[in-house]
């Protein structure tokens, strides 16, 4: 199991800010379609970041668990 660091951030839901310790989940999606040995597509098609308070071992968006988030990279080590 990983163990990621928690950062204090800023949820909203509702319309109402929460601050409170989240962690981040980084899904990667995939596209691969091949025709018998021929490889016709291998390409990564897009992401999901979800964001939910670190004392929360669910993680479901719809669920009302998570938050859908976006990346922010910087060049910098935290």
């Amino acid at each position: 199991r990983i163990f990621p660091k928690a950062s204090l951030s800023n949820l909203v839901r509702g319309g109402v800010c929460h601050e409170a310790l989240t962690i981040s989940e980084l899904g990667i999606y995939g596209a691969y379609l091949r025709n018998n040995d021929k490889v016709v597509m291998n390409e990564q098609s897009g992401y999901l970041m979800r964001t939910k308070v670190s004392s929360s071992d669910e993680g479901g968006v719809a669920a009302g668990f998570a938050v859908l988030d976006s990346l922010y990279l910087t060049d910098k080590a935290m």
